[in-house]
């Protein structure tokens, strides 16, 4: 209740009191920037670079969004066009050396910029070989992987940079196993009325790895960093050509990929961050399919395209809090 003698406030006095909304964050950009960079080597020898490129700026045009002012903006179709010509300058060798190029720029040309960021994507041509020859110029996309790359640079600082990975599928079939899971005898709970899922002793495992990394500087050997993260991926994931190895869990599988990546990484990459989402493929007796049609050599199985699991993990070798 208002206090005695004191009118009760009108809702219109009490809006004038709450705290106006005001511009906090502000920043714009060209995204779907597609760059084919042929170089041709003097053996005749050609290698073809395939990126797409974001860029974002930062910096003192605030008053395009309170104005309508634009005197300071720089143009998304000049930002594209930017990309373009530093191409023409650029091997491409790698989207993190490019994207610190295109960073270097921007802030060199406009000083009034005070950040930018400039996202890569790689989708990666392989070489066709014939008879075990390498095609000089002729190639097939004969992977779904693509290239990660995101340098970010504030004016005066040196530029940072982030790797990663996306859509880098991987299966094995067999070796992989998932028991004693909340619901199941042995479990920290054995009885658990939501849980229907039966335990499974051999499965087929199957993900899309998506994962990004953190350079320690902003001067790495980028691409042999790219290739060694995929070695130790797949060699904790697969395991020896002749023996495999176990996946008790697809957890402690993550962990065990991301470490070997930061090892063979040293001491280029401070953490590593990943995400894998199963792949199912399912036996014929696990939906709705009659009996009488099941595989009796369990040999036959169904890409399953509904829910699935997602697992997500970061490992570090920062000193820890």
């Amino acid at each position: 209740a208002p206090a005695a003698g004191r009118p009760p406030s009108s809702p219109q006095s009490r809006m004038s009191l709450a705290p106006k909304p005001y511009l906090a964050e502000h920043a714009y950009g060209k995204i779907r920037v597609a760059v084919l960079k042929l170089n041709r080597l003097p053996n005749g020898v050609h290698v073809p670079h395939e990126v797409e490129v974001q860029t974002m700026l930062w910096g003192d045009f605030a008053d395009s969004w309170l104005t309508g002012s634009n005197v300071k903006i720089v143009a998304t179709e000049t930002q594209k066009n930017t990309i373009y010509k530093l191409a023409q300058d650029s091997d491409l060798d790698s989207p993190e050396e490019f994207g610190k190029h295109i960073c270097a720029h921007f802030l060199k040309t406009y000083d009034w910029v005070t950040k930018v960021q400039v996202t890569l994507r790689e989708a990666p041509w392989g070489r066709i070989e014939m008879n075990g020859k390498p095609h000089k110029h002729a190639f097939v996309k004969n992977t779904t992987e693509t290239r990660f790359a995101e340098v970010t640079q504030l004016r005066g600082a040196r530029a940072t940079l982030v790797g990663g990975i996306e859509d880098f599928i991987v299966m094995k079939t067999t070796q992989s196993s998932f028991e004693k899971f909340v619901g199941c005898k042995g479990a920290h709970v054995e009885n658990d009325p939501w849980t229907t899922l039966t335990e499974a002793t051999d499965r087929i495992f199957s993900t899309s790895i998506k994962s990004t990394w953190d350079y320690a500087s902003d001067n790495a050997p980028w691409n042999q960093c790219y290739e060694n993260v995929k070695k130790g991926f797949v060699e904790k994931f697969a395991g020896p050509p002749d023996t495999g190895i176990p996946s008790p869990a697809a957890q402690i599988t993550q962990y065990e990929m991301c470490q070997a990546a930061i090892e063979y990484c040293r001491p280029h990459i401070l953490d590593i961050r990943i995400a894998t989402p199963n792949l199912h493929y399912m036996p014929l007796n696990h939906l709705n399919i009659p009996p009488y049609l099941h595989a009796s050599k369990k040999d036959v199985f169904i890409p399953w395209k509904g829910p699935s699991g997602y697992i997500t993990s970061k490992t570090s070798i920062r000193a820890k809090l």
